[in-house]
């Protein structure tokens, strides 16, 4: 019988066979190649897993590790009593809205924390500061632009330079530095993670003329005491008459350095002025000529609302009652019945006057004469003044022998007489 050649053998036996022999010639069963692909799989996995840590470790590790939020800080300045009740009004709302960054304040060096009776508010809200919303407290000497004049209905002198003290906070790696005259709707510590540079400011979107100029409302700034020299610097230049006559204060001095440089933050939703809500023509803060107003929606976007409604005064000064006739929302010319934009702006004002009775114990400023205000040549960038005090709470309901009426019908006499 003949003799079959290997290559005749049926193909399982050779197939069993060849791989018998390969795997036993290396001293292994065919059973313990799965087993060492779990172990290579599990340690490939491990080692993926260390290299590449789950968003909740890397959260933690921000927070807590050299990126901290101690490295991040408010600055807010007070000049007088009312800036110093406004930044109250400001830390209380990034306190309300879980802001993680700390809070600096800038005050005048001749106040102190000692307080000396129930009518020494000043050193009341600035104890309350620190204790209640963790406030950095910094006393300082005012700065000022040498020979601006008076503000012309409120004589007072313009501090509001004051804010680019910000610069020396060189303990920290960015600040936002903000005006005190806002309402703030919802806490900004995501600008602080914007990429690095020495300024980012929004661009003030209701000027006529383009390019519209950065608004120092708002400033995400990185601490620099050589910038804070630069700007000293022109403030020492004040004196100057085309200076003094160009109201060249803190926007215009912030714009002479910044304005080719700085990152421009988006002006919607960041900031939006209280006076939208009266204006006819919304494209400019749309950012389009397409979109449909609804100042519910405006509102409930927006981050920080600047009270701004020239000639009508800031919203810790009553209104006249004529200018506030004349200047309300006209609701597209129907006037009586009111609208959503009129109610809007309404409840804006009323809301700040409700906080600052309620976290500062103060009243409203009396109104001004309107015709003595109506006419006042107002800078593009000048400050409204706060220099009248505002009668407080314990004065007008513990007031011996008076009502809160005579009180409030005398410090209307009074302003009136120092407008007079």
């Amino acid at each position: 019988m003949r003799k079959r050649h290997s290559d005749e053998l049926p193909r399982f036996l050779r197939d069993s066979s060849s791989s018998s022999n390969n795997n036993y010639s290396h001293g292994q069963s065919p059973q313990q190649w799965p087993r060492r692909y779990y172990i290579y799989v599990a340690i490939l996995l491990l080692v993926c897993w260390l290299m590449y840590p789950s968003s909740s470790s890397h959260s933690l590790s921000h927070e807590h590790g050299v990126d901290s939020w101690n490295n991040y800080a408010y600055s807010l300045y007070a000049s007088d009593s009312a800036t110093l009740c406004h930044a109250l009004l400001v830390f209380h709302a990034l306190e309300r809205f879980g802001s993680k960054a700390e809070r600096v304040l800038f005050y005048p060096d001749y106040w102190d924390l000692k307080i000396d009776g129930k009518l020494d508010r000043d050193s009341q809200l600035l104890v309350e500061a620190k204790r209640r919303y963790k406030v950095k407290l910094k006393a300082t000497k005012l700065l000022n632009v040498e020979g601006r004049s008076a503000d012309a209905w409120l004589n007072t002198f313009d501090k509001s330079v004051t804010k680019f003290l910000a610069f020396s906070l060189t303990a920290y790696k960015r600040v936002i530095a903000l005006d005190t005259d806002i309402t703030l709707l919802a806490h900004l510590d995501d600008l602080f993670h914007l990429p690095a540079t020495p300024m980012a400011m929004p661009r003030a979107y209701w000027y006529k003329a383009k390019p519209w100029p950065l608004s120092s409302v708002l400033m995400v700034l990185t601490p620099s005491l050589a910038e804070l020299a630069r700007f000293t610097s022109e403030m020492d230049k004040g004196a100057d008459e085309a200076l003094v006559a160009a109201h060249k204060f803190d926007m215009q001095l912030v714009n002479d350095r910044f304005e080719h440089s700085a990152m421009v933050i988006p002006h919607r939703p960041y900031i939006m002025l209280s006076g939208e809500f009266r204006a006819k023509n919304h494209s400019s803060y749309l950012g389009n000529t397409f979109e449909e107003w609804d100042p519910a929606a405006a509102l409930a976007e927006a981050r920080i609302v600047h009270f701004s409604d020239w000639p009508l005064p800031k919203p810790w000064i009553m209104w006249p009652h004529e200018g506030l006739a004349e200047m309300q929302p006209d609701c597209a010319g129907r006037g009586a019945g009111g609208c959503e934009d009129r109610r809007i702006w309404k409840e804006l004002y009323g809301d700040f006057r409700k906080r600052r009775r309620d976290v500062c114990g103060y009243l409203s400023v009396p109104a001004p004469d309107w015709v003595s205000v109506k006419d006042t040549v107002h800078g593009d960038n000048a400050t409204e003044g706060t220099g009248y005090a505002a009668p407080h709470v314990d004065d007008v309901e513990g007031k011996a022998g008076g009502s809160a009426d005579s009180v409030l019908a005398e410090a209307t006499k009074n302003v009136a007489a120092d407008l007079g």
